[in-house]
């Protein structure tokens, strides 16, 4: 499950970032939407309340404020990958 998120979340950080780039606030929200389901599922809240935000200027085609969010969004996306990594390494290891 770890390994799964970890590629697929990183797939939906770049279609947020593509659409905040592209101004498209129905892809926003729903990339946003997936990735804060599956980080929250995992205990990923920094990532999670980032999406959280995001959704929501998607939805109300405010996407223009989303763009200062996108980078926080991919430094605390990046914090939880290399945790996730670590704790993979670690089980590998067992």
């Amino acid at each position: 499950m770890l390994a799964t998120y970890l590629n697929d979340s990183r797939l939906l950080v770049e279609q947020i970032r593509a659409a905040v780039q592209s101004q498209d606030s129905a892809a926003l929200s729903r990339a946003a939407h997936r990735l804060k389901s599956s980080s929250a599922q995992l205990g990923v809240l920094a990532t999670a309340a980032h999406c959280k935000e995001l959704e929501t200027l998607g939805r109300l085609a405010r996407i223009d404020e989303a763009a200062h969010l996108v980078s926080q969004l991919i430094e605390a996306h990046q914090q939880a990958c290399t945790t996730i990594t670590s704790e993979l390494h670690q089980r590998a290891g067992r």
